[in-house]
């Protein structure tokens, strides 16, 4: 069983259903993170057999990647683990079983591809140890490269794996978002670029001036 499985959405609900469908294991708490008022009725009904219980949380703005990351993992405090997946991603058979047996309160599972930050199970003991993610980084990009870099500076050992996955990358910029992304992806990686400068391996700090020069809403 996977206890909590995170998946913010801002467009594309068809890709939700998809992934949704290609569920195969039990999952204890479905929790989606609702963008861009994407969730409608077709994604209650694919939910319906997916999850043990399933929240929507409806957000007003865009809260960004590391953003709905970090309010998924804070709306369910009491999990050992969380499964955090971006909603255009088609899980193979058995890939999901993999995760659930690899997930652990001390371990960082990513996916071996391209976008290893796809679909990735974090333990309490990690999220104790580094802490959440860096919401500076707005509202996508860097977010992982980021974390990644101050969980290995933690000592975290990192988990690479390998199975059945489809990730229709970038799917969310193909939607409409390709502009904005030009100017927020170079700000952010002038930011983190200054992080690692500064040997800066803090979860950072929500900026109002960031979030209003990076908006994609």
């Amino acid at each position: 069983m996977i206890p909590v499985l995170i998946v913010p959405i801002l467009t594309g609900p068809e890709l939700l259903v998809r992934m949704l469908g290609s569920i195969d294991v039990e999952i204890g708490h479905l929790v989606i993170i609702d963008n861009g008022n994407a969730v409608g009725d077709e994604v209650h009904r694919a939910a319906f057999d997916c999850a043990e219980r399933m929240s929507v949380i409806r957000m007003p703005a865009n809260l960004g990647v590391a953003g709905s990351w970090n309010l998924g993992i804070k709306a369910t405090p009491f999990a050992s683990s969380w499964l955090i997946v971006n909603h255009d991603v088609q899980f193979g058979p058995g890939m999901l079983g993999q995760f659930a047996t690899m997930a652990a309160p001390d371990s960082l599972v990513l996916t071996d591809g391209p976008q290893p930050w796809c679909c990735f199970a974090i333990g309490e003991d990690v999220v104790s140890a580094v802490g959440l993610f860096d919401e500076a980084l707005h509202p996508a990009y860097y977010e992982d490269t980021d974390y990644e870099r101050r969980a290995n500076a933690a000592g975290v050992g990192i988990v690479r794996l390998e199975g059945p996955l489809r990730h229709d990358n970038s799917s969310t910029l193909a939607s409409g978002y390709a502009a904005q992304n030009a100017w927020s992806y170079g700000s952010n990686a002038a930011y983190y670029g200054d992080k690692v400068a500064a040997e800066d391996f803090t979860a950072g700090a929500w900026s109002l001036k960031r979030r209003r020069a990076n908006t994609w809403d």
